[in-house]
């Protein structure tokens, strides 16, 4: 071979290294850029890895925080059934004791109500009783007659009244006092002439009906009541009532009641003091 084929072959094999020096260069810078971006992988997924570790303990703390919460809300849900229990309980409870509560309300309003009528009862026994007192208290005539002024005005309820009294001979009632009437109107009434007369007549009280339209005409329009006075069981007089006071709505019960007793104790009253003026002018005359 020639010295310069040599040369050439020296120099061809000197680049063909060359090359596969600078190829063998290169695959090892991308062989290192390769493991680079393998680790970069690596670390990438080592982080994920981390980060997915991380987030299955958040998971496994949310799943036992959430059986907590089950449980609690379990407990929670037991609670609240007890006490809607407890609260329908206490409702049923409310509910008797209010229904008792009633009961002693309705049953303490009875009493009083019943309280009240005794209380009622007993000031009308005291008021007749005072009544029938001062009618027997005097034999003075006109005490009387004043008593039952006084009787009519403040436990009937009217300042319009006449007394009358029997005359046998005449069959009539004589009038003997009044006030808040005229004399004139009514001083002699026949036995059964009118509500007057047929009251004396009969005996019978005669109480004005109050729904009613007037019984009787002229002074008897206004006529309330007429209380026969009776002793021994026969007249001897009357008691005629007229218009009631305002404030008076009617006749009750109580005055019924006054009335049966003017009927006896008015007619012994008016009888006794009858006899207490015959005895002392029979005194006197001796």
């Amino acid at each position: 071979m020639k010295q310069s084929d040599h040369g050439a072959y020296v120099r061809k094999v000197q680049e063909g290294a060359q090359s596969f020096a600078q190829d063998l260069l290169g695959e090892i810078e991308r062989l290192r850029m390769l493991v680079a971006t393998l680790e970069a992988e690596r670390e990438s997924l080592a982080g994920k890895a981390q980060e997915a570790h991380q987030v299955f303990k958040v998971n496994e703390a949310l799943r036992a925080l959430a059986a907590s919460l089950e449980a609690e809300m379990n407990r929670l849900h037991e609670q609240a059934i007890a006490v809607r229990a407890e609260n329908e309980r206490h409702q049923k409870e409310q509910a008797r004791l209010l229904a008792q509560l009633d009961g002693v309300r309705a049953e303490t309003t009875a009493y009083s109500s019943r309280y009240a009528e005794i209380e009622l009862q007993n000031s009308n026994l005291a008021n007749l009783y005072v009544a029938s007192y001062r009618l027997h208290g005097t034999l003075e005539r006109q005490e009387v007659i004043d008593t039952l002024k006084e009787i009519i005005a403040n436990l009937v309820g009217s300042e319009e009244a006449g007394l009358f009294e029997l005359d046998e001979a005449k069959q009539s009632l004589e009038l003997v006092a009044s006030f808040g009437i005229s004399p004139e109107a009514c001083s002699s009434v026949p036995l059964g002439s009118g509500i007057i007369g047929r009251a004396g007549q009969t005996g019978e009280i005669y109480v004005a009906d109050p729904a009613g339209p007037p019984s009787g005409s002229g002074l008897e329009g206004r006529l309330t009541a007429c209380i026969p006075l009776i002793l021994g069981g026969r007249v001897t007089g009357a008691i005629a009532i007229f218009r009631l006071l305002p404030q008076k709505a009617g006749i009750e019960d109580l005055d019924r009641e006054l009335f049966d007793l003017l009927a006896t104790h008015a007619a012994t009253a008016l009888y006794c003091t009858t006899l207490h003026e015959r005895f002392a002018l029979e005194g006197a005359r001796r």
